[in-house]
């Protein structure tokens, strides 16, 4: 025991002294939020090019509905469109024509341009003589105001969502603060159990290609060796987790804009409590700890039986392909938390460490949850007692990669 506690202190402490840790950990946050703030302001940017457009209005109704804009203008053709076509300038971003009274036929719209044109340009149109066909059209009724009397009766229903235990407690919930701290936590999940459990791999492989080992297990069963090394990266997870919590809270508390704003994070917690939240995080510990012992012992296995990173990648696809398909079966169970998809990934063990973390903002019933964190611990054991197996035969072996054959073999000693 002493022997692993050694291992586990010095995976521990090798990389959370590393500069890269502490940086990731500290600036991930703002680096993360900062890259998402970044691209929607700069989506919402343009070129600063002025783009024209011609119009081909054969009714000469619709022309003077389109106003400029800071990036589009309009401009009035002087001939019919197969004679424009013939001569038309290349500054010119695009045609429009319409041939015909869109009260009648909506249709008779075409927008013609060199090259695709961008959304923006569709929704700079059609916007406007949506508008002014709308005001046309209630016009022709011949009622008075009725244009006041349709935005006056216009209701936006203001609905309060309540869950209610089985003891009547009345707690205020909110569809949406569920769906994201769902799919956020399952992120966050997948994030933690794939870079860990590749961090294990790539570390039992570079002790294997230098041959450290050798001298490692000649003082440390090689089940120690590898227990201490998951123990002690798995806590790195947890560590990084755990500021990561306390930069947001911080966040949260001091009301700064660093992620989004604070008035989003006043929200959640007028949402839920603070015990919701612990508890949140509770489970999430557990189904990472879960979710990662499986995996990494894994990646401990397939480190063991190779001798190159290239060599990796055979094994590596198919837990690869499983862990994403947790992951996107996570996303779309926060649409139907109850439904069959949800209900069963989230009780397979392989998937429930993922999935899991979408149902719970939502309320989990006990026995499921039970069930679930049950399955896992039985999986769990089961994963790492074959997993050792074959780290335990592999970690020593050097040459060809082992056939699906010979692991089996392992597996049998």
């Amino acid at each position: 025991m002493n022997k692993i506690k050694i291992v586990i202190k010095r995976e521990y402490l090798t990389r959370v002294r590393k500069k890269s840790f502490l940086i990731l950990t500290f600036l991930m946050p703002v680096l993360f939020v900062g890259m998402i703030t970044g691209t929607v302001l700069l989506a919402t940017l343009n070129d600063g090019e002025e783009k024209k457009i011609v119009v081909v209005d054969e009714t000469g109704e619709y022309f003077s509905v389109l106003k400029n804009t800071e990036q589009y203008t309009f401009s009035k053709a002087k001939e019919g469109f197969e004679d424009f076509r013939k001569e038309s300038e290349e500054e010119i971003y695009a045609t429009l024509v319409i041939s015909g009274d869109l009260l009648e036929d909506p249709t008779a719209i075409t927008l013609y341009s060199r090259k695709q044109v961008v959304i923006s340009a569709v929704q700079t149109i059609t916007s406007q003589l949506d508008d002014y066909l709308s005001d046309k059209k209630l016009a022709s009724y011949d009622i008075p105001e009725l244009k006041t009397i349709i935005e006056e009766s216009k209701i936006a229903v203001n609905m309060q969502t309540i869950r209610w235990d089985d003891s009547g407690n009345e707690t205020e919930a909110s569809a949406e603060i569920a769906t994201i701290l769902g799919m956020i936590f399952t992120a966050l999940i997948y994030m933690f159990i794939f870079a860990y459990g590749t961090m294990v791999m790539s570390g039992v492989l570079e002790e294997k290609t230098n041959r450290i080992v050798e001298v490692m297990v000649s003082s440390i069963k090689p089940f120690d060796l590898m227990m201490g090394k998951l123990i002690g990266i798995g806590l790195v997870g947890l560590t990084q987790f755990g500021l990561w919590g306390v930069l947001i809270l911080g966040v949260s508390i001091f009301g700064t804009t660093l992620l989004a704003g604070s008035e989003a994070f006043g929200f959640i917690f007028s949402v839920l409590s603070a015990g919701q939240i612990l508890e949140l995080c509770l489970y999430f510990v557990l189904f990472f700890i879960g979710g990662y012992l499986m995996y990494a012992s894994l990646f401990a296995a397939i480190g063991a039986m190779v001798n190159s990173q290239e060599d990796t990648q055979q094994y590596m696809m198919p837990i690869t392909v499983l862990i994403l398909f947790a992951f996107y079966a996570g996303f779309y169970s926060a649409q139907n938390p109850d439904g069959p998809l949800a209900f069963w990934t989230s009780m397979i063990p392989l998937t429930s460490p993922i999935v899991m973390m979408t149902r719970l903002p939502y309320g989990v019933p006990w026995w499921e949850l039970a069930l679930s964190i049950s399955l896992l611990a039985i999986t769990v054991v089961l994963v790492v007692k074959l997993a050792a197996k074959i780290y335990r035969v592999g970690i020593l072996m050097y040459g060809k990669k082992p056939t699906y054959s010979e692991i089996i073999k392992w597996l049998k000693y």
